[in-house]
């Protein structure tokens, strides 16, 4: 098993968390459009420095893919501007499960039927049962004592 791609994906998720919880108490100070401004050049810039230092792709062989998928970023930036919006009203936990989900569900969807060159991996009784599972944590999460 490829666990250690579990366990970076793990710490991967733990930095999410923290930035949606920053970036929630950010769009309170500073607004929502501009937390998540602030928020992308910031990790564009980063991720620009890191490329020039560590890159060994062709950034140029960009001309070539399909272009609508040169525009995956936008989803990124509005799972940002979204978790920022939301954060504040319904907690971090909450919104961070229910981004959860939707990701789940897109990707059992993707897996099923190998979208975007993800390897086939059937729905299956488990993976049922896991998303029924986690419909039911958002709702324990969100739930209000």
């Amino acid at each position: 098993m490829n666990w250690i791609y579990l366990l970076i994906s793990f710490f991967g998720g733990v930095g999410l968390a923290f930035q949606a919880s920053v970036n929630g108490e950010l769009g309170q100070k500073i607004g929502t459009f501009e937390t998540s401004l602030i928020g992308y050049t910031v990790g564009a810039v980063m991720l620009l420095c890191i490329t020039l230092l560590f890159g060994h792709g062709n950034i140029l062989m960009a001309a070539n893919v399909t272009k609508w998928k040169l525009f995956v970023g936008v989803l990124g930036a509005m799972y940002m501007f979204i978790m920022v919006l939301s954060v504040p009203k319904i907690g971090a936990a909450s919104a961070i499960i229910a981004g959860i989900m939707g990701q789940l569900v897109l990707g059992m969807i993707s897996d099923h039927f190998g979208l975007f060159g993800s390897p086939v991996i059937h729905f299956s009784g488990y993976r049922m049962a896991g998303i029924v599972l986690m419909f039911v944590a958002t709702l324990l999460f969100y739930k209000r004592n």
